[in-house]
């Protein structure tokens, strides 16, 4: 119910609110259920009591924000690429590998350089790497934007996203004993689907939100009379919607595709500003983090 009610947040507010609730109930109600089984001596479906562990908690909580990030970033990016840019499945997928390979290049070394540096130390880096990705991309989404235009940026990204996914479950699971790894694992798990169930609703409402931040930037600028009329902003988001391909913006001058250049660029710029700041989130969570090599 609490990811029904965030895939449908764009949809039907009232009804996803309420969806949500009712989800949070429901985990509420399971985990009183689960705690009074353990007090009977009986053996729980989930370990509640799993969740004293900080690393556990903290550990989740980072795959959970990493995911989100990660999906939600591929698909607002794989949107822009396909409905701005009109370019291929194929060419879609060649412009997204450099954040594929860099992910598998670095996920690959994380566990190598952890004889090095703990494993906080690494989160910590790439996280700030993430960070840096986020910022590189903010700006680049441009109507004439090209492959080499988005691949330092996509680089960098996942190359700080190899670095948290490699060595978060391990850092999660550091001091949970071994008859509850599964139990953990599971926990773990479940973070990381409702990351990836979470990222493309999120990213979505977020790329929709920057929408309509550019447009109204652009009306302040080339419309300043309707500043605050919200009837004409309306409008204007109704009319974005149903433009055609860019063949028939760029055949409607330049003026429109500047505004229409302006638009795009500040809906990307404001989805990437907030994965750059969830990526911060996911920097001070990785320093709550208890590291193996810090207690010895």
């Amino acid at each position: 119910m609490l990811v029904l009610g965030i895939l449908t947040l764009s949809e039907d507010i009232t009804t996803s609110i309420a969806a949500m609730i009712l989800g949070m109930i429901a985990l509420a109600i399971f985990a009183l259920f689960e705690i009074r089984r353990k007090r009977k001596g009986d053996v729980p479906l989930l370990d509640v009591e799993l969740f004293k562990d900080r690393n556990l908690r903290v550990g989740t909580t980072i795959m959970l924000f990493s995911y989100l990030v990660m999906e939600g970033g591929l698909f607002a990016v794989s949107l822009y690429l396909q409905s701005v840019l009109e370019l291929s499945a194929f060419n879609t997928g060649l412009t997204l590998l450099p954040m594929t390979v860099s992910l598998l290049i670095f996920s690959v070394a994380a566990p190598s350089l952890s004889g090095k540096l703990n494993h906080k130390t690494l989160m910590a880096i790439g996280s700030i790497f993430a960070i840096i990705g986020c910022l590189m991309l903010s700006y680049q989404f441009r109507l004439n934007a090209t492959m080499w235009d988005l691949l330092p940026g996509m680089f960098v990204l996942g190359a700080g996203l190899g670095f948290i996914m490699a060595l978060c479950v391990d850092s999660a699971l550091f001091h949970i004993s071994e008859e509850s790894q599964n139990n953990a694992s599971g926990i773990t798990s479940t973070g990381l689907s409702l990351g990836e169930s979470m990222g493309t609703a999120v990213i979505g409402i977020i790329l929709i939100l920057g929408v309509m931040g550019g447009i109204s930037h652009a009306v302040d600028t080339y419309a300043p009379e309707h500043s605050g009329d919200e009837q004409f902003h309306q409008d204007v988001y109704d009319y974005f919607q149903k433009m055609g391909n860019m063949d028939d913006i760029k055949s409607q001058g330049s003026t429109v595709v500047t505004i229409v250049d302006g638009i795009f660029q500040d809906a990307m710029a404001f989805v990437m500003q907030v994965t750059a700041i969830l990526m911060g989130v996911v920097f001070i969570l990785t320093l709550r983090l208890k590291d193996k090599n810090i207690e010895r």
